[in-house]
Order: C-alpha cells, then sequence, then structure tokens
C-alpha cells in the first residue's frame, strides 16, 4: 500500500525524508501533539507574530522582509536628525566663539581710543548716549592730563545666560596711580532679524552726578556739560564754577570703572565756595564801605549801623545831637574787619555774605543832652549802634553792588 503523500510531496528541492523530519514553522504548519508522538511534549501555539510573517506566497516571510526595510528607514531618520543637532550645535558654538572674539577686539580698540585720547574713534565703539558733550576730545585731553590710562589688558569673555546679544569681557588698566579691574559689557547685533540691535556697541559707561551746586553752570575739565548726568570715558574730571568769584572745592573725580553707574561730585568732596577772587572782591567792597561808615559823624550813616536821637534807658544821653557820632575800633576789633573770610549764603548759593560779627565791633561816641545840658558821651546800645549789619552781593547783579541785611 502507498504512503500518502504530503503537500508538496515530490517537489524540486524537497527531500526524501520529508515525511520523517520535524514539522517547523518556516514549513507553514505546526504538528498536532498526537501527530508529534509519544515522549513530545506538546508544543505551544506561534507566535502571532511568527504566523503573520508566513503568509507570504509559497510559506515564505514577505512581512519579515518588510519589517527589516522599515528598520533601515528608522536608522536613516535617526541618524539625519542627529546629524541636524551636530550642525546647529557646531554653528550656533562657532557663531558664540566669533562673537566672543568681536567683542574682546571691540573693547580692547576702545581703551585703546581712551588712552590714546582719540574721542571720536572712542564715541564710535559706544551705544546710545543720554548726554554726550563732555565725550570730546577737549575733556579726554584733560582727563590723560590729569590721570594717563596704561597696561590695558582683555581677558575672558562670557555670554551672558539672560540676553542672547550681550558678553561680559574682563579688562584690567591703570589710570594714575589706580588700577582698575572690571567687567565691561559688550552688545552684539543678531544676525537677521527685525528685531536686532542696530550695531554692536560697549555698553558700559559712567555718568556724572554734578548735583548740589544750584543754578550754577559748572564746567567739567573746562566745558559746560549740557546736563547734569553727562556720561564720561574712563578717566579723571575736574569740576569747577564758571563763575569767576565762585569755586568748586576737592580732588577732581576718579570715574575710572566703568562699570559703576555714576559718580557723585559730592562723594568726591566736592563743594561750592567762593573763591580766592571772590573773597578779595568782596572783602574790598565791604572794607572800603565799612571804613566809610566809621567814618562818618552821622547818626545813620549806612552800613546797617544807626545811632538812635532818642536813646532809651539811657538817664545821660536823652538826645544825641546830628553830625557828632564817633565810631572807633579797637585793634583787635579792626583786624577782624581786614581779615574776615566770606562765604555763601545758605539757600542761594549765588550770593555771597557774611556775619555781622566777622566785621569787628565798635564803639560810638556822641554829644547827648540831658536836661539842657550838652556833653559828650559813650554809647552802650542798642546793638545796631556797636556793630555793623550783614554784608552782601548777588552774583547775578552785573553791578556787583553791596547791600547790608538786618
Amino acid at each position: 500500500m502507498s504512503t500518502p503523500q504530503h503537500p508538496g510531496d515530490g517537489d524540486a528541492g524537497q527531500p526524501a525524508d520529508w515525511a520523517s523530519r520535524p514539522a517547523r514553522p518556516a514549513d507553514g504548519w505546526w504538528p498536532s501533539p498526537a501527530a508529534a508522538g509519544p515522549g513530545h511534549e506538546p508544543t505551544a501555539a506561534a507566535p502571532a507574530s511568527v504566523q503573520g510573517a508566513v503568509t507570504g506566497r509559497a510559506g515564505r516571510p514577505a512581512l519579515a522582509v518588510a519589517s527589516t526595510g522599515g528598520s533601515r528607514a528608522t536608522v536613516v531618520i535617526v541618524a539625519a536628525v542627529l546629524l541636524a543637532m551636530l550642525i546647529a550645535a557646531v554653528t550656533l558654538s562657532t557663531a558664540v566663539n566669533s562673537n566672543e572674539g568681536r567683542a574682546r577686539r571691540i573693547v580692547r580698540e576702545y581703551l585703546t581710543a581712551v588712552a590714546e585720547g582719540d574721542a571720536e574713534k572712542a564715541r564710535g565703539y559706544l551705544s546710545e548716549v543720554d548726554d554726550d558733550s563732555l565725550l570730546t576730545g577737549e575733556v579726554l585731553r584733560v582727563s590723560n592730563e590729569l590721570a594717563p590710562m596704561t597696561d590695558i589688558s582683555v581677558g575672558r569673555v562670557r555670554h551672558s545666560r539672560y540676553i542672547s546679544t550681550d558678553y561680559q569681557v574682563r579688562v584690567s588698566y591703570r589710570i594714575g596711580d589706580e588700577t582698575v579691574s572690571t567687567i565691561m559689557d559688550v552688545s552684539l547685533p543678531r544676525q537677521n532679524s527685525s528685531t536686532a540691535v542696530k550695531s554692536a556697541g560697549v555698553a558700559s559707561l559712567s555718568s556724572l552726578w554734578l548735583t548740589g551746586f544750584g543754578d550754577i553752570d559748572v564746567t567739567v575739565n573746562g566745558v559746560i556739560p549740557d546736563t547734569n548726568r553727562p556720561a564720561v570715558f574712563p578717566g579723571n574730571y575736574k569740576i569747577a564754577a564758571s563763575n569767576e568769584y565762585l569755586e568748586i572745592t576737592g580732588d577732581p573725580i576718579a570715574a575710572t570703572d566703568p562699570s559703576e553707574h555714576s559718580y557723585s561730585a559730592a562723594a568726591a568732596g566736592n563743594e561750592l565756595a567762593v573763591s580766592e577772587a571772590g573773597v578779595q572782591m568782596f572783602r574790598d567792597k565791604v572794607i572800603a564801605a565799612a571804613r566809610e561808615c566809621l567814618a562818618s559823624t552821622k547818626l545813620s550813616p549806612g552800613c546797617g549801623t544807626k545811632v538812635p536821637q532818642y536813646p532809651n534807658n539811657n538817664p545821660r544821653c536823652e538826645e544825641v545831637r546830628e553830625d557828632s557820632v564817633h565810631r572807633r575800633q579797637e585793634p583787635e576789633e579792626a583786624a577782624k574787619l581786614e581779615s574776615f573770610t566770606p562765604k555763601l549764603k545758605a539757600g542761594a548759593p549765588m550770593t555771597i555774605t557774611a556775619g555781622p560779627t566777622d566785621l569787628g565791633y565798635f564803639t560810638p561816641t556822641a554829644t547827648c543832652r540831658t536836661g539842657d545840658t550838652w556833653t559828650e558821651q559813650q554809647l552802650y546800645g542798642p546793638t545796631e549802634a556797636t556793630r555793623f549789619s550783614a554784608p552782601s552781593i548777588d552774583l547775578t547783579d552785573p553791578d556787583l553792588a553791596l547791600a547790608w541785611e538786618g
């Protein structure tokens, strides 16, 4: 009796003992437990993934081939993404490194221009400035004469973590005898951006705070600023009053570190005072007027002094005869008049004044009547009869007229 053939029996490429070998999943079927024979453990059903892999023609694993192709596509996509990320990182790193070099170069050239007194070139490296009236060659020349900038060194550059266009550059230099080590901010424009910063520039710049001088025009290194908060290059700045009778005391302002937002004139000890010319002018006018008053025999000669014609509470002088008064200063009091030092009036910085006692006291004598008798008597009061009042001159008055107050 012939052996029944299995599907595919006798096909080319099939071994002769096809029926005797164990069943394989690649052949497209699984044996039942009975067909496996005694002694064999039951075989678990083929996984769905394996079953789906044998749906190709002639039992070949068509889906397995497609899965391999998909894996290759995934690898290509991942590789492309990683490559793009790498290119972006390299590009960003190159841009940052390039901008760090630009920031370092800008700071070095800016400080070099300041040291060489080239205000126009230095100004070109700065960002927008509110008051640039002191960023001139004349002002910078005087600054370098007072304390030149030397030993410029530009160091490490750091990219700001908060503002993408900002860089911090560490620098050091000397201004006169002072060594300065600081960080300067540089703003660099973004490329191809409609909201880009218009131009690169040094953002670290100090200003002077010129307050406490009232309405008086002050000069800075010989130039009158447009406002009381002018910007300045790193350097030294001498503050002076524009009026010859006034001066500003104290040392020049050492505005050496541009990372400091402002430098106060008051903090530098700069105060408004009467100049030597003002002292001499005021003394000359006051002494001349006081001498005339001392020489006068009138009851009211001026200078704020006055002898009353009818003194109160003076039993030895009921009445003073006109043109009989004589005023005399003791040597010690006369020395006060010749050497007093005027000052500026509180709350009125354009007015020079002196106190009544600064000019010294004097003793008046006059011809007095007691009853029907006229005799020479020394007068002891009131106060206005024994001293001058306070002299003052308003410097806004073109005639510089002398006034006596009180």
